[in-house]
């Protein structure tokens, strides 16, 4: 009895461990995706860059659209993607903390010489 308590204790440490990580794990992904289209978009138009972000969030499954991110190109190509979204650690569905992020990736267009 004592080891089949121990088990389960052991498993909802490990739920909790998960579920503690998983904001901070799609932060890091969502970041990974908004790099990528900044540099996307050093070489192509504002226009096109949302919709690289709309897609790679579609395949990803997150909800966000292209509203939710602040994209600026200035004469430079320099892109600048930003985001603020709020996200939840949840354990077997109550929440016990609301955490807000705010990512921002700057990506200047890369020139190579000969």
């Amino acid at each position: 009895m004592k080891r089949a308590f121990k088990v389960i204790l052991l498993l909802l440490i490990i739920i909790f461990i998960g579920s503690a990580v998983r904001p901070f794990w799609t932060k890091y992904w969502l970041g990974e995706d908004i790099k990528a289209a900044a540099i996307y978009g050093t070489k192509n138009s504002i226009e096109d860059t949302k919709k690289l972000l709309i897609q790679k969030m579609k395949e990803s499954g997150r909800d966000f659209g292209g509203d939710n991110f602040i994209i600026k190109k200035n004469e430079y190509s320099t892109v600048t993607i930003s985001i603020t979204y709020t996200d939840k650690i949840s354990f077997f569905g109550v929440s016990l903390k609301t955490l807000e992020f705010t990512l921002k990736e700057t990506v200047g267009e890369i020139k190579e010489k000969f």
